[in-house]
């Protein structure tokens, strides 16, 4: 159902089913910006959702979109009633964007994706399992990139990810896909932290933290030197600003975590040694510039969020057996 303003899908959306009756629907909220490259795959890839009975819409929400992601997603709304698609004028940033999925979606079960990113069948399934223990209230998902690792680069995108694996095992770190129970109004949009603002107010109602390993969802990470350093450069930043603004631990910021990770990593996977070594100078070196473009934040001269473009490219291009259900572009 393509819906065009946020008033006029309110209205729409209002005449759903009612909430008592929806104890376990759930909502997929994605946030899309200029993504008319991904957007139809990631689409495809949630109509194949083995859990896709439970799902009662996807809302997309289209911010400041030039490119053709927002007539894509009504090709996908015209063919199936689920899909929704909300256009805003202008970009307002990721928590301006989930709040307006929050005024939509009265599902007791929420989910927030990155507009990037490929599901696999049993993904949604894997993510909301763990919400069927009444002490858990958000569930992170499993990255798996796309990035070959015959090079340098390629190794270290997947390096980085499967620390983060081994990293939230032990202690459960949020990140591209996550899944939480409807227990709060909306996000701070001054804060650009959505899963963070999500995380905490989860944990202040008493709810625990889970990680669903087998919640797996593809992404693309940066495929040249400057873009990983770019990249990376302002994730570490932005979790700096986190642990030190929000005054909430970032396990990947942490000597130990990380280093009983790098262990289990190197015993499982036997890497090359050279790479391994230029993969933690490169994450020292992000780390020193990360330091500047934090202090840089706080002054009020930086801070502003551009897409690295490596990222962008087709996710679809390394994931050969995955099935597309959907309409194409």
């Amino acid at each position: 159902m393509p819906i065009t303003t946020l008033e006029t899908a309110i209205a729409a959306f209002g005449q759903g089913t009612p909430f008592a009756k929806m104890d376990r629907q759930i909502a997929i909220g994605v946030m899309a910006f200029n993504e008319e490259g991904n957007i139809a795959r990631l689409l495809d890839s949630i109509l194949c959702q083995t859990a896709y009975d439970d799902i009662n819409r996807v809302v997309v929400i289209a911010s400041g979109c030039t490119d053709r992601t927002c007539p894509i997603v009504e090709r996908y709304a015209a063919e199936h009633p689920k899909i929704h698609l909300v256009t805003e004028p202008e970009r307002g940033g990721k928590v301006r964007a989930i709040n307006t999925f929050f005024a939509l979606a009265p599902e007791p079960i929420l989910l927030v994706s990155s507009a990037d990113l490929i599901f696999e069948p049993q993904t949604v399934a894997a993510l909301t399992a763990p919400l069927a223990d009444p002490a858990v209230g958000m569930v992170g998902s499993h990255p798996v990139p796309l990035n070959s690792a015959d090079d340098f680069i390629g190794f270290t995108v997947q390096l980085m990810w499967q620390l983060h694996h081994e990293v939230s095992l032990r202690n459960p770190k949020m990140g591209e896909l996550i899944a939480f129970r409807n227990v709060f109004r909306g996000l701070n949009p001054d804060t650009a932290a959505d899963e963070v603002q999500i995380e905490h107010g989860v944990r202040s109602v008493g709810y625990e933290i889970r990680y669903a390993p087998d919640a797996i969802v593809h992404n693309r990470g940066p495929e040249t030197l400057s873009d990983f350093i770019a990249q990376r450069t302002r994730w570490i930043a932005f979790n700096m600003r986190i642990q030190r603004v929000h005054r909430l631990p970032v396990s990947t910021l942490t000597a130990t975590p990380l280093l009983e990770a790098m262990v289990a990593y190197v015993r499982r996977e036997r890497p090359r040694w050279d790479w391994l070594v230029g993969a933690a100078l490169l994450e020292m070196y992000c780390r020193v510039r990360a330091t500047i473009e934090y202090s840089r934040w706080n002054s009020g001269t930086s801070g502003s969020w551009t897409p690295v473009a490596s990222t962008k490219r087709l996710v679809h291009d390394a994931d050969p057996n995955h099935a597309h259900a959907g309409i194409h572009s």
